[in-house]
């Protein structure tokens, strides 16, 4: 294997397992050193679900740093065709990689929900690390959840191996946090700092605790590494003084039920804020978010609402500690977000705000696989900019996604379903529109902008 600035499948990939008119050469085209994963055999060939090409190119999706060879040290993109049954709504990619094809541990990257039907071009930009041979594994499945080898009817999975040119002047770097196949680790964990999600993170542990990296907010305090926000989406306030205004100081995920074992998917845990209250409290509040992937963070709000419903208020003022409880889903490397603001204001859809005094900070944390394995399942849905639940493709569409295909299945087998019993509960509509705030006259705490 010969290094190069690129390295594509071209046909070799084409189709999946044995589907209708679309046998895959060599399926399922997995890695042999690995743990077996094996191509769902259900459908028909670009009318279901097929990863068709994997191409792996040096430099960045823009082109940049594209005439090089794929490098140590440098960035590579790596395009995925596949074809997406119906709308697309329903279908997902998730990318891995690993650095030794001889014993691989497969390392997240990203998840990418198809943005329409047909046939489609997926990428991603990533980061090339020491390695002479590597390897990117993209796992294509209808629904589902995030893994490296899902088990559907519909679901592909294909690795590509590629050489990568050492840098002479590298320094190796830390082993990433591997996903849910092999995390290691034990007890009480305190985070440090990871440059590449750019917040706190955890090896595995019984719990993770921030420690002192979140102390202060932005410019006031000691806050290290501010924004302290997954991609760096959120910018925090920067009025007000350290410890008289409100921040965020620490944030501690630990299980409901104590023990010295691994957080596990399905774990109950609470995240616990210690943070910094304004006057008497009565005026600040805390929003909890939590994501099952921190490399591609979907944000979930604790109690499944955005806003007061869920909104915890300071109890008093000064030095506080806040905590709301939730399930940990399926994942290998999830987050929790916690979002402190001045009144109570809209959170907006990327679950930051932005006032003077907001406060927003994450925590990253690896998660052990449950052995139960498919008792666990993750409530998010993905969008494209990685926020809270707002749905560029409407519930409806994934809906009547899901419903076409089960029709689809019982007309090619013959059979019908099975009639679980559960009926479809309806939604009751909000009681709060009506309800203004009486609070107009207010107690002089008041700050100003």
């Amino acid at each position: 294997m010969s290094e190069g600035s690129s390295c594509s499948s071209l046909q070799l990939l084409n189709g999946r397992g044995s589907i209708t008119n679309g046998d895959e050469s060599n399926a399922p085209n997995t890695n042999k050193k690995g743990s077996a994963c094996n191509d769902g055999n259900g459908g028909t060939y670009h009318s279901d679900e097929s990863i068709d090409q994997i191409t792996v190119t040096a430099g960045d999706m823009d082109g940049t740093g594209s005439a090089g060879f794929i490098t140590s040290g440098g960035k590579a993109t790596v395009a995925v065709k596949v074809w997406c049954w119906n709308t697309g709504a329903s279908d997902f990619l998730d990318l891995y990689f690993t650095t030794n094809v001889d014993n691989p541990v497969w390392i997240a990257l990203t998840t990418i929900t198809c943005p329409g039907g047909g046939e489609q071009i997926l990428k991603h930009t990533f980061d090339v690390e020491q390695g002479a041979v590597q390897s990117i594994r993209a796992n294509f499945r209808y629904n589902g959840d995030p893994s490296s080898c899902s088990n559907g009817s519909y679901d592909d999975h294909d690795d590509l191996m590629f050489a990568v040119k050492q840098s002479s002047v590298l320094t190796p770097p830390p082993t990433p946090a591997p996903t849910n196949e092999s995390p290691s680790g034990g007890g009480p964990q305190t985070a440090s700092f990871d440059g590449v999600l750019g917040v706190p993170k955890c090896p595995a542990g019984s719990s993770c605790d921030s420690g002192a990296l979140l102390d202060g907010r932005g410019t006031k305090g000691p806050e290290s590494n501010q924004p302290n926000t997954l991609n760096s989406a959120c910018t925090d306030g920067t009025s007000g003084t350290y410890h008289e205004d409100e921040s965020i100081d620490k944030i501690v995920v630990r299980r409901v039920s104590g023990g010295d074992g691994d957080l596990t998917e399905g774990d109950v845990v609470t995240i616990e804020a210690t943070v910094w209250c304004w006057n008497t409290g009565s005026s600040d509040y805390i929003d909890f978010y939590y994501a099952s992937s921190a490399t591609n963070p979907q944000w979930v709000p604790v109690g499944g609402n955005v806003g007061a419903s869920n909104r915890v208020q300071c109890p008093g003022g000064a030095q506080q500690t806040v905590s709301m409880t939730y399930t940990l889903p399926a994942g290998g490397l999830q987050a929790v977000r916690v979002n402190m603001m001045y009144n109570a204001g809209d959170p907006g859809v990327n679950s930051c705000v932005t006032g003077s005094w907001h406060d927003t900070d994450d925590l990253a944390f690896v998660v052990k696989s449950n052995p139960a394995g498919s008792s666990v399942t993750s409530t998010e849905k993905n969008d494209a900019q990685g926020t809270i639940v707002v749905f560029e493709r409407g519930e409806d569409e994934v809906e009547a996604d899901n419903l076409k295909k089960k029709l689809k299945d019982m007309d090619e087998s013959g059979e019908k379903p099975k009639n679980n019993g559960n009926g479809n509960n309806g939604n009751g509509g909000n009681g709060n529109n009506g309800n203004g705030n009486g609070n107009g006259g207010g107690n002089g705490n008041g700050k100003n902008n």
